[in-house]
Parts: structure tokens; sequence; C-alpha cells
């Protein structure tokens, strides 16, 4: 057994902090081990000495508080665990900001050419059901509509 774990035993029996079955171990220890009772008294005459001083002078048993001293705890930092998710949402939010930017300059220009009334240039017509419809902006200004064309109108225009 090693002299330390020895003190801490003698001391702790002495004190009344052993449990019994560690006490009847060591007691057995110190039964078959000489050296270990001689140092295990050693122990017992320095605990009665210091017992009997403190008992005869009482201000030896007043010690002083330690002075705290006031410890600087950093702050903790945030682990940062996933910075590819963080460079993803900021891409994901670039190209939102840059979609609905683009979407509202578009409805803008569309609103412009709108307001000018002009009329696009008309595209060759074949023949065929859809050769009387053409697509126009909506006089509202909300997006596109399918025109009828008169198809009279068309035939007497001469289309180059």
């Amino acid at each position: 057994m090693k002299t330390s774990s020895l003190h801490a035993l003698v001391i702790d029996r002495h004190l009344g902090e052993l449990t019994l079955e560690a006490a009847e171990l060591l007691d057995l220890h110190l039964a078959n081990n000489v050296e270990a009772r001689a140092e295990a008294e050693r122990i017992l005459t320095s605990l009665a000495v210091t017992h009997d001083a403190v008992l005869r002078h009482p201000e030896l048993a007043r010690v002083a508080p330690a002075p705290v001293e006031k410890a600087v705890v950093p702050a903790p930092r945030r682990a940062f665990i996933m910075p590819w998710l963080a460079r993803a949402a900021v891409m994901a939010l670039l190209a939102a900001v840059t979609g609905a930017a683009g979407f509202y300059i578009g409805q803008s220009g569309s609103r412009t050419t709108a307001d000018a009334d002009e009329a696009p240039a008309p595209s060759p017509r074949k023949a065929g059901p859809w050769a009387r419809y053409r697509m126009s902006f909506d006089p509202a200004g909300e997006g596109m509509q399918l025109v009828r064309v008169d198809t009279q109108k068309l035939k007497t225009i001469s289309i180059p």
C-alpha cells in the first residue's frame, strides 16, 4: 500500500469517517505489516499532539480566510458547428433578393410599354385555327391576354 493511502486511511479512521468494512481491512493490513503499523502509530501520535496544541492554544485553530481572487472568466464562445449551412443560407437569401428585384424591375418595365400603347409588330400568320388569335397586353396592366383577330381584315392586309 502507498504511504499516502495509508496516511489517508489512518486519519479517516481516527476521525470516524471510514466504513466498518474499510476499517476492518485497515486493521488486518496493520496486523500483518509491521512497518505500516509503526507508520500508523506515528500518524496517530501526530494527531494527538495537534489536538492537545489546539486545546491549549485555540488561536492556532483560527485561520484567516484566504483572499478570493476574481477569476476572469472568458465569455463562452458559441460553437459554430456547420459553417457550410450558414454559407448556403446566405447564398439562398442573395438569390431570392436578386430574383425578387428582377421580377419587380421587369414588372415596372412591362407597365411602361403597356402604357405607351405600342402595338407589337404583327407576325406572319399561317392558316389554322390559332391564326385568328394573338397575344396582347392587358389594358389594366396585369399581364398578357389572348385577343381574337378579325379574319376578314387579315385577308385584306398584305403581309410581306
